[in-house]
């Protein structure tokens, strides 16, 4: 069997297995995503493309529209990363393209959903009032209720807050459809680049997690929403949540680099030192778990514009 064959053979099951079993979906569309990024290496641009042609008439004739989204988070970014690997392109490069096409694509759905339904002021109340009953339900049910109440919380109360943050979850909806078009674009990224380890492949490989450092617009992406968030603070505009929206998608980026940058820093104190950094990481975590969390993120950040990495060798010398 040809590299094209099995390419085609594997897709195209993954692709059967998404349209047929909701459960298995997110796991069939990752190996989907290898499949279409490996691709790149081994096919040439014109097998890449019927490959994902034929996929293509697959997903839409069993499923329909309802495979929409997965197309855009998994297929259509590792595509363009395979292709950008048929041209020798780097790790890095290629997470740089398929980040931005995600983030393209995820923000052309939205701005789609959002001019058509106008979700915001019609169908989403009905829709939030429905799940806040059914939640009262559940827990009525689980006789969690009678706990609330012996708290001084009554049922309205609960209601009330329950509608907070429903309405909370549904304006940062953009924000939870970017992180997880990023993430599909690492996880598909980072298991392609373990499978070439695997196999000996001298391809997609990366720097070590300590030695990763934020890329610098995602500082900008930091500072905008700050911006933009305090500027809309009390009066709830549009702009508001557009910065809120930044803020929550950049926040997961800043402690996946933040967090890098501790490693980094712990590998080179003494042992004394680390016992003592330990100590004082799990106390602060337990008793102020979101301080903790921010200055994790402004590690990343900050590490991103003063390069702690690259001013080490200069003391050095």
């Amino acid at each position: 069997m040809t590299g094209f064959s099995k390419a085609l053979a594997l897709s195209s099951a993954a692709c059967l297995v998404m349209c047929v079993s909701p459960p298995l979906a997110v796991i069939s569309a990752i190996i989907w995503g290898i499949t279409l990024l490996l691709g790149g290496n081994f096919l040439g641009r014109g097998q890449l493309f019927l490959i994902l042609g034929l996929n293509l008439l697959l997903l839409f004739g069993v499923a329909g529209n309802s495979i929409l989204f997965l197309l855009l988070i998994f297929g259509l970014p590792s595509f363009i990363m395979g292709l950008q690997l048929a041209t020798q392109k780097g790790y890095y490069e290629l997470q740089i393209w398929g980040m931005l096409s995600a983030i393209l694509l995820v923000s052309l759905y939205l701005g789609m959903a959002f001019y058509y339904s106008d979700p915001y002021y019609k169908i989403i109340p009905e829709q939030i009032n429905r799940n806040v009953e059914e939640s009262i339900k559940i827990v009525e049910d689980s006789g969690m209720l009678q706990f609330y109440q012996q708290q001084g919380l009554s049922q309205e109360e609960l209601k009330t807050e329950l509608t907070a943050i429903y309405y909370w979850a549904y304006r940062h909806l953009a924000a939870w459809y970017y992180l997880e078009a990023m993430l599909a674009v690492f996880v598909v990224l980072r298991l392609g680049a373990y499978v070439c380890r695997r196999n000996g492949l001298v391809i997609l490989e990366h720097r070590p997690y300590s030695d990763e450092i934020m890329p610098w617009p995602v500082a900008w992406v930091v500072i905008a929403g700050l911006a933009l968030w305090l500027w809309g603070q009390g009066q709830n505009t549009n702009w508001y949540y557009v910065g809120s929206n930044l803020l929550m998608t950049a926040m997961p980026i800043t402690l996946y680099y933040g967090i890098a940058t501790l490693v980094y820093l712990w590998q080179r104190i003494s042992v004394l030192a680390r016992r003592l950094w330990s100590i004082a990481l799990i106390l602060t975590i337990l008793i102020f778990p979101l301080p903790a969390i921010i200055s994790v993120g402004l590690l990343g950040l900050f590490d991103s514009l003063l390069e702690y990495r690259g001013r080490e060798p200069k003391k050095e010398e």
